[in-house]
Order: C-alpha cells, then structure tokens, then sequence
C-alpha cells in the first residue's frame, strides 16, 4: 500500500530540521524585540537610579528620600531629553566646550592604558640611566653669617675677620650691624638661599672652604661674613633608592608617546580620508531639519511612569546610545 505524498512529506528529518530552525528564529527575534527598547523611550535603569543616590550621598552624607529619589530621576530624564534634542538639532557640532572635553576623554583613554603597563627591569633602568639628569638632587649647605652693612669701610671687613678667625669660639652677634636677615641657615637647598640673600649667593657660599670665616660675600642686602659649617654635594641618587619615582615617569612618558602616537595615526587616517572626498559645500552648511527628526515641542511633555526596578519617560524622537 502506497504512503500518500503529503504523508511521506511530513515525515521527512529535513522537513522537521527547517521547522525547528524556523520555530527557534521566530523566539529569538520576539525576544529580541521585547528586549530592545522603543526608539521612543528613555530607560532610567536600577542601576542608574543606584548611581544617582550614591552621588547624592556622598554630597550630602545621608541617603535621599523618596521625593528626593523623584527629583533626582527626573532631573536625569530632563537632561536625556535635552541631550537628544541637542544631538537632533547639531549642537555638538563645532561647540569648542564638548570637543575639548570629547578630547579629553579620549586623551584618558589612550592614556590609562599606558599607566596600567609595567616595565621589565631592563627597560626601568634603561629609562633610568637616559634620564639621571632629572632625578639629580642638587648640592646643599648650612651656614652662619654677619651683615656688616650695604658698602662697608674695607679696613672694617678686615677688622672684622681678623679677629673672628682668631678667636673661633667668639660670638657673632657682637660682630656686625643689626638685620632681618637670618643669622644662620640650616641646610638648604640653593633656591632657598638666594631667595632669602638674593640670586647668586649660593653659588658664592659653594666656593668657600668650610668650618672658617670667609668674606666679604655680596648679596641683594649688601656685604656678608661667612662660616660654612656643613655641606652635602650634589648627587643621583641609585634606582633602588627612587624607583618609585621612576617608575611614575617611565609610566608618564608612555602616556605621552602612546597618545602622541594615536594623534599621528587617527591625523593620518583623517587627512588620508578627507584627501579623497568631494566636499560639497552646501551639503556641509545645511541645518539639521528639527521637525523630521522627530523631535518637537512635544518633547516637554513627558509621559513618565515611575516604577522599580526602572523608570521610563516617553519621548518622540531616536535614541541614540549615551
């Protein structure tokens, strides 16, 4: 007995493997849609609800209550509505505050991936040994001086180191005129000292021999008596001593040149690309047409639900990602 053609039809594996796959399909796109949301609607997610009561917490200590919770989302509501009319109507085009802060965060970008590498050991001391300039810590000195006025008697100078080299252990205050002036510094650093005595002193005091009075020295005040007492040259230190340091710059200069380096190649790219374009100039000076965006002043009245886990405000109009 023959099988009837529709029979031997429906019991083909082939015929099932097509229906299943076409069963699976139709699921996955209904799901799919239910799950991406109207171009119309701006979806205010948990998680967002959560970040904007955290940023009212650390303001003001304390967690919001449900009528601030409200302010809060619609305030975050307003501004996504504002965003898309503002993007709808080309207010992001050639507005120097938002491609400087556009810049910016692609500059943190580039540059956060820089601060997250390491360095071989190699490669940190190499960077060390080309730069030991920077990590030079200059000379200092301490020391104790007498002013003796702004243009002393020369045979006063004389005098005066006479009898301090004679009797070491002698007071220096009983030498000298009355001044401001610290009668002695404890070690420091060079721009400290000329920028108490005037540019220039330290590189005197640095020729002087130590632990005996010299003179006369000149400063911006006037002429000085010298002792140095202590003096600790300059030097760089070893990496292990700094490598924190070094590492901060080996990782800052890395941020520069990746950065420097992704200028280059996003400049190439873009000359490369307009290079080869027709401009057409109207084109270019056209106004975005408000009213076929979509976009109206039907945006200000908001339909909006409040609900959890999510609050939602319809509005005519895309919605492009933020």
């Amino acid at each position: 007995m023959s099988v009837p053609p529709i029979k031997r039809l429906l019991r083909e594996p082939l015929l099932h493997f097509v229906a299943i796959g076409a069963l699976i399909f139709l699921v996955y796109v209904a799901i799919g849609d239910a799950r991406r949301a109207p171009a119309n609607l701006i979806i205010i997610s948990s998680q967002r609800i959560d970040q904007l009561s955290t940023q009212f917490r650390s303001i003001w200590k304390r967690s919001p209550t449900r009528k601030e919770l409200d302010s809060l989302i619609e305030g975050d509501i307003r501004e996504e509505v504002y965003y898309r009319m503002a993007l709808a109507l080309g207010l992001d085009k050639n507005d120097a505050i938002v491609r400087r802060r556009l810049r910016q965060k692609m500059e943190f970008l580039t540059e956060t991936g820089a601060y997250l590498q390491e360095p071989t050991v190699d490669e940190l001391k190499a960077y060390y040994s080309a730069n030991k300039k920077a990590y030079l810590r200059s000379a200092r000195l301490s020391f104790e001086q007498i002013y003796l006025g702004k243009f002393p008697d020369p045979k006063i100078i004389a005098r005066a180191l006479k009898v301090l080299r004679s009797d070491p252990a002698r007071a220096p205050s009983t030498i000298g005129k009355r001044t401001l002036l610290p009668a002695e510094l404890s070690l420091s650093l060079p721009n400290a000292v000329d920028g108490t005595f005037g540019r220039g002193f330290f590189k005197q005091l640095s020729k002087l021999s130590p632990g005996i009075w010299s003179g006369p020295v000149r400063s911006g005040f006037g002429v000085h008596l010298v002792r140095i007492k202590n003096v600790v040259s300059a030097r760089t230190p070893p990496l292990q001593k700094i490598r924190d340091a070094v590492l901060r710059d080996w990782k800052y200069a890395k941020a520069k040149e990746r950065r420097e380096l992704d200028y280059a190649n996003g400049a190439s790219a873009s000359l490369s690309r307009y290079t080869g374009a027709a401009f057409n100039r109207r084109q270019i000076g056209d106004a975005v047409d408000f009213h076929g965006s979509g976009l109206s002043g039907r945006c200000f009245g908001l339909c909006r639900s409040i609900a959890r886990p999510c609050t939602s405000a319809r509005l005519s109009g895309t919605s492009p990602d933020r």
